[in-house]
């Protein structure tokens, strides 16, 4: 079901003529993987399940000024009235159904789209090329993230825009150049995003600003904002070489950029991280911002009795 909201968006039709033109931001979101719902769940259950999900993501695009266009199956399609609200939104989404009561321990999961620019709207419709846009980068996000575009990006706070990350270039229907690809990382973002006090968004920017403690078998090695891309792996031209079996010759880099760590996985087996809270994550040719403190594990997911595991810790400025 990759390419079902693109197909949702071609069901809005055409315009009639009573149309007013605006700037808007189009989101997308899809629950992943809702046929398995109803294999393992049964009819009745798993339509249930969408259906909290779906509740969740129209009251959280109510709360941030949206209004829900559609919703079909396991999709909906929402409007808002600029990208903040777009994107705040989104993060909020995510957080929602990863905190939900009842979908916590269901592993559910939704992959999120959205553009900014111009559109028709017509009564509670929308038509236009941001339409498509928005359906193309649902299309190509993966579960749990949220993608949008550069320009989308120029729009949004300086704040949100230190959570984003380029993804690279890709083709959208419509278009005849390619369009650079952002994602939005919803797991620091909300928690920025949601704070309104002034001092406290002082405060956690300055949080960014961190050195970062690597611990490995006893050795503890100090990474300043300042300092050199870190390399890891078994080639013994790596800065931290750990000669293992499921580790790569070049296995990943640890990098400061405008004030996070960011761990870049290039390996074949990819890299486990768990946060100190238990959240796990498994990245492979892709990166991750090192949060807090947790676990690094090359390889392999064995983070109990490991000699070979990585601790590290964000040490966030006074």
């Amino acid at each position: 079901m990759k390419f079902k909201l693109s197909n949702l968006a071609s069901m809005l039709g055409t315009p009639s003529g009573s149309s007013q033109q605006e700037m808007a931001t189009l989101l997308f979101a899809d629950i992943c993987g809702s046929t398995h719902l109803f294999e393992k769940y049964g009819d009745v259950r798993a339509r249930q399940i969408e259906s909290r999900v779906l509740d969740l993501l129209a009251a959280r695009t109510a709360t941030h000024h949206g209004i829900v266009i559609k919703t079909i199956g396991d999709e909906i399609m929402s409007r808002f009235p600029a990208a903040t609200s777009g994107v705040q939104a989104a993060c909020d989404m995510q957080e929602g159904i990863k905190n939900d009561p009842v979908l916590v321990d269901l592993n559910i999961a939704i992959r999120i789209g959205l553009h900014h620019g111009s559109v028709l709207v017509e009564k509670n419709d929308v038509f236009g090329d941001a339409v498509n846009v928005a359906a193309r980068m649902v299309a190509l996000a993966k579960a749990d993230q949220i993608i949008t575009t550069r320009e989308t990006v120029s729009y949004l706070s300086p704040d949100l825009q230190q959570m984003t990350r380029g993804l690279g270039r890709s083709w959208v229907r419509g278009k005849q150049d390619e369009m650079e690809i952002v994602e939005v990382i919803w797991y620091e973002s909300a928690s920025l995003t949601q704070m309104s006090d002034v001092e406290t968004q002082k405060i956690l920017r300055n949080k960014l600003y961190a050195r970062l403690l690597l611990v490995y078998r006893g050795q503890n090695i100090e990474l300043a904002p300042s300092a050199e891309p870190f390399s890891i792996g078994r080639g013994t031209r790596n800065n931290l070489v750990i000669d293992r079996e499921l580790v790569s010759r070049s296995h990943a880099i640890i990098e400061s950029r405008q004030g996070k760590f960011i761990l870049a996985d290039h390996s074949t087996n990819g890299t486990y991280l768990m946060l100190e809270n238990g959240s796990r994550f498994f990245v492979r040719r892709e990166e991750i911002i090192l949060q807090d403190k947790g676990v690094i594990c090359l390889g392999q997911a064995a983070f109990d009795e490991n000699p070979d595991i990585i601790r590290y810790e964000c040490k966030y400025a006074a």
